[in-house]
């Protein structure tokens, strides 16, 4: 068997990062070379605000034995990045979500230009890219090296029922009828960021994008969702390049040895709290969670995060176990409830864990997937600004009383089980790299 040597890009954040990491170490078992590149600088402080799960990757890469190239960033541009991405937590709803989409191709023209010349050094068979790393796409087609895009879920794919991206709306036919102001504003974001990108793309020497190339799966080789249709809405433009692979996670878990499952209790109904890594610094939204669960009947555990430093140092219910963080993977399965922010990678482990969820998005793509949650029946939503604490108990107890809940949670993780998402992309981004030519599913690919 010709080993293949792949070349994985990504934003420095967790969530765009964990299911290429899941990847790469799929492939380097299956006897690959694998590298990665990402943002960042030598030698930054890691304490800084945002900077903390940038710096932090490298070094889980390196643990792993994958080789990482950094990014560097000139400092102007660098100073850009940590301002934008320490500003967008503080924004909400489609707020953040139009400030991301328009800061998405800064700096694109330096970044493109650094990965095509450390591909020019380095000489991948193929390219793996999160598909908010425009830069890698770029630089793939300069130089012709086949590239896989990969989707943490089928949220930016268009279909009859699905409303604006990041819109939040419910997921139904009628959406444009309540959801006007959504249509219109999505179709001014999609307009801007193709004008941007392909400012860009032109100065390359490359033909235009097509229209809203962001609603649609935009690789010509190979695009990866790390999802199943079971847990999909319906989506109407998928192309023949497009492979719904499942869950990348199974050969990624947390420092089990680090938290404390012992203390786990099985005659209590057990409910885990975690708002991610980038927008978890929510003291007040988390003090008042644990007052409304203060009940002898739940345990509560709390990836805090951000916040862990400001309230380790309170009075804590009895009934909590607060953490800073938590090897999510491997914590799932053994809870009850999930109540989470909505990003991709949680919303997608915690289907695969079959729990039920209670859904408070923030921003970007969260409520999206807190409509996706109501709309596949294994859950609720809340709004994480304006809830009180006997809404929340009541949500709870809502959950906790409807076996239908449950029930259809432990149904999608049957079909989520029988996937093997590591596995099937890494057999198709190694037929790219053999092949040199997009995958489609006429060559009988699963």
């Amino acid at each position: 068997m010709n080993m293949s040597k792949i070349l994985f890009l990504t934003q420095p954040m967790f969530g765009h990062f964990n299911p290429l990491f899941s990847i790469a170490l799929q492939m380097q078992a299956d006897g690959h070379e694998v590298e990665f590149m990402v943002p960042g600088r030598a030698g930054v402080n890691s304490n800084i605000g945002t900077l903390k799960n940038a710096a932090a990757i490298p070094t889980i890469l390196k643990k792993n034995g994958i080789p990482v190239e950094l990014i560097s960033m000139p400092i102007p541009l660098a100073a850009t990045f940590l301002v934008a991405t320490s500003l967008a937590p503080k924004l909400s709803g489609y707020n953040e979500l139009e400030f991301l989409m328009g800061f998405l191709p800064t700096g694109l023209k330096y970044i493109t230009q650094q990965v095509v010349g450390y591909i020019e050094r380095s000489q991948p068979d193929a390219i793996a890219t999160d598909f908010t790393f425009l830069a890698s796409y770029l630089a793939a087609e300069i130089t012709q090296i086949p590239c896989a895009v990969i989707y943490q879920t089928g949220l930016p794919f268009r279909g009859k029922s699905i409303p604006p991206f990041g819109s939040g709306l419910p997921i139904r036919e009628d959406y444009a009828t309540f959801g006007g102001e959504f249509v219109r504003k999505e179709k001014a974001v999609l307009a801007r960021l193709d004008r941007q990108v392909n400012r860009v793309r032109r100065q390359f020497g490359l033909p235009d994008f097509s229209a809203e190339f962001w609603r649609q799966p935009y690789s010509q080789w190979l695009n990866l969702v790390t999802s199943v249709e079971a847990i999909e809405a319906p989506r109407d433009n998928l192309t023949d390049n497009t492979f719904f692979v499942g869950p990348c996670f199974s050969n990624r878990s947390g420092k089990t040895r680090d938290f404390p499952f012992e203390q786990l209790r099985g005659d209590r109904y057990k409910i885990y709290v975690s708002f991610g890594t980038m927008s978890n610094d929510r003291p007040d939204v988390l003090r008042k969670i644990m007052k409304a669960l203060a009940r002898p009947e739940y345990q509560v555990i709390i990836s805090a995060g951000t916040a862990y430093s400001k309230l380790v140092r309170e009075r804590i219910p009895e009934n909590v176990l607060l953490c800073s963080s938590v090897p999510q993977v491997d914590l799932l399965p053994q809870i009850d409830l999930a109540i989470i922010h909505g990003g991709n990678n949680t919303t997608n482990e915690t289907l695969a864990a079959g729990k039920p969820a209670i859904v408070m998005p923030i921003a970007g793509e969260q409520g999206d997937n807190a409509s996706r949650v109501e709309y596949l029946g294994v859950g609720l939503r809340l709004n994480i600004e304006r809830f009180d604490e006997q809404e929340l108990l009541a949500k709870v107890q809502t959950i906790q009383s409807n076996p239908a809940l449950q029930e259809r949670a432990t149904e999608l993780k049957a079909a989520l089980d029988l996937t093997n998402g590591s596995a099937t992309a890494s057999a198709l981004i190694e037929r790219l790299a053999k092949t040199q030519k997009p995958v489609v599913r006429s060559l009988s690919v699963p």
